[in-house]
């Protein structure tokens, strides 16, 4: 897959995170929600920063 149709993917998948992240701050869902979704994000960060540090950079 072409890195920027990749991105995109991911930049939309991260935006529903960030939407049911917000419920469960609010309260509308369950809280242990967002702890999932904050453990999430973290792979995620880890994982994008391993790829750039492998030299797959631009």
């Amino acid at each position: 897959m072409e890195r920027k149709t990749a991105y995109r993917a991911l930049l939309v998948f991260v935006l529903i995170l960030v939407f049911f992240y917000t419920l469960g701050i609010v309260g509308a869902i369950p809280f242990r929600v967002s702890y999932y979704i904050t453990i999430l994000f973290l792979f995620l960060f880890v994982a994008l920063r391993m790829d750039y540090h492998r030299g797959r950079r631009r």
